[in-house]
């Protein structure tokens, strides 16, 4: 009778195991669920406002007298950027080209072609447009959007065709 009655005591304990463990599980669940739903949210943000901060950086580090410009790639307004080293002119285009925010630096006189540059992130559209020396930027990928305005310190090229 004996082990019969400690048999007994036991299934108590059990049960209160398995319900623990059932809660245990269900919480781990659920929570990997959330974190699913914020990581895919970050995801999609971090094209956008990566490009967004990516961009404002370079127009902080070029924002000098002339430094500055817009040009047309293809049928596109892009970011011409200008600088000297050792009095030879340079210049970094940034622009939107097949889904990709595109890099190139290269000398002012060197022909290029868009595919040349180098893809930075996956962006959708990217428009860039300067008056009156504020300087606004809009990068969409997806449904995500996000823009600014940047006002420059100095006064930026004129636009080169």
């Amino acid at each position: 009778m004996k082990k019969h009655t400690r048999f007994l005591e036991t299934i108590p304990s059990l049960l209160l195991f398995f319900l623990f463990s059932a809660c245990m599980l269900a919480t781990l669940l659920a929570g990997a669920k959330v974190y699913q739903g914020v990581s895919a949210v970050l995801d999609e943000q971090y094209s956008t406002t990566t490009c967004i901060n990516y961009l404002s950086a370079k127009v902080r580090h070029y924002d000098q007298q002339g430094g500055i410009g817009l040009t047309k790639i293809g049928d596109k307004n892009s970011m011409a950027l200008y600088e000297s080293y050792d009095g030879e002119e340079f210049v970094t285009y940034v622009y939107e080209f097949d889904g990709y925010l595109m890099e190139l630096f290269c000398s002012v006189e060197g022909e290029f072609l868009p595919e040349d540059g180098q893809q930075i992130m996956p962006i959708d559209i990217l428009e860039v447009t300067m008056e009156n020396n504020l300087l606004s930027i809009y990068c969409k990928r997806m449904e995500e959007e996000a823009s600014t305005v940047l006002a420059l310190h100095s006064k930026g090229k004129e636009a080169v065709s």
